[in-house]
């Protein structure tokens, strides 16, 4: 069972490299196995999305909660040069947003510069905006991902390397920097549909989920998955649940705690809490993070 806590990468405890260290370090030394970053490429005044977020004032609240947001990769990169044994993952980077090419390339570095210790969470997306800011069709989203988990594959284990789909084309190119982890870092992939979770089951070490779903909702999505992984000839049991707890507004770290214990109950293999909305600064988000590991209870 693994535990893990997202990094200070938005709102009022985005700061300085130094923080972020402090940070770091004092989660490693607690204990903790996991630092999570997140993706949000842009944050529109007016949302354009599937998912249901409410009306203008409701958004626009939200924002005011996440304010600040930084780059991934920047945190990830910044927080493993001073940490030695916690490993990070992304909750989630939207993969086909990204340019593959520098994705691998970017993943790759990341994976070298910390000894090993990085899991590519990917998603989606939820925010079609992205989309339309990217010169991205929103309908092409998971024939993009799938190709980009394809060449991902071909990247992290041929040299040279040669690609042509419909959407990444590379010519025959050497490919000298290679992932610290044979066969590059394991891939997760979010997602609360059918389809999502079919693509778990066939073509990732896990899921990234999030416990806002409910429990018959969270068991048939996974039921899903592991159908999937068995008609793929994978072992189901080989794949890992990871459960995403966010923190509300003014919730008490017991209740958290007891949010957290629920989904290791539920047959979680790791557990992960943002506490973005809860605790605003680092000060804060550390006296919590060491109040959850002394109730740890699994």
């Amino acid at each position: 069972m693994k535990f893990g806590m997202a990094l200070p990468q938005y709102g009022p405890a985005l700061g300085s490299a130094k923080d972020l260290a402090r940070f770091a370090t004092r989660l490693e030394e607690l204990g903790y196995d996991t630092l999570w970053a997140a993706e949000r490429l842009v944050m529109p005044l007016k949302i354009h999305s599937d998912v249901p977020v409410g009306d203008d004032d409701t958004w626009a609240s939200y924002l005011d909660m996440i304010g600040a947001f930084g780059d991934p990769f920047s945190l990830v990169a910044a927080a493993a040069a001073v940490t030695d044994r916690i490993r990070f993952n992304f909750g989630t980077l939207n993969a086909p947003l990204h340019q593959p090419i520098r994705l691998a390339q970017t993943l790759t570095t990341l994976d070298v510069l910390s000894d090993g210790r990085i899991d590519a969470g990917f998603g989606l997306s939820w925010v079609r905006d992205e989309y339309d800011v990217s010169g991205l069709d929103w309908s092409s989203r998971g024939r993009r991902l799938d190709d980009t988990l394809d060449f991902l594959r071909v990247w992290w284990t041929e040299n040279p390397v040669e690609y042509a789909s419909p959407f990444i084309s590379l010519p025959p190119s050497r490919v000298d920097l290679r992932p610290a982890q044979a066969g590059g870092p394991p891939v997760y992939l979010g997602g609360s549909s059918n389809a999502a979770l079919a693509r778990v089951g066939r073509r990732a070490a896990g899921w990234i989920g999030f416990d806002q779903l409910p429990d018959d909702v969270m068991k048939s999505l996974w039921s899903t998955a592991r159908r999937a992984a068995e008609e793929a000839d994978r072992d189901p049991d080989a794949l890992r649940k990871i459960v995403r707890v966010n923190g509300e507004p003014g919730e008490s770290v017991s209740h958290i705690a007891d949010r957290l214990a629920r989904q290791v109950d539920e047959g979680a293999d790791e557990v992960m809490v943002d506490l973005v909305f809860t605790y605003k600064t680092i000060d804060e988000r550390l006296d919590a993070a060491e109040r959850l590991m002394h109730r740890k209870t699994w």
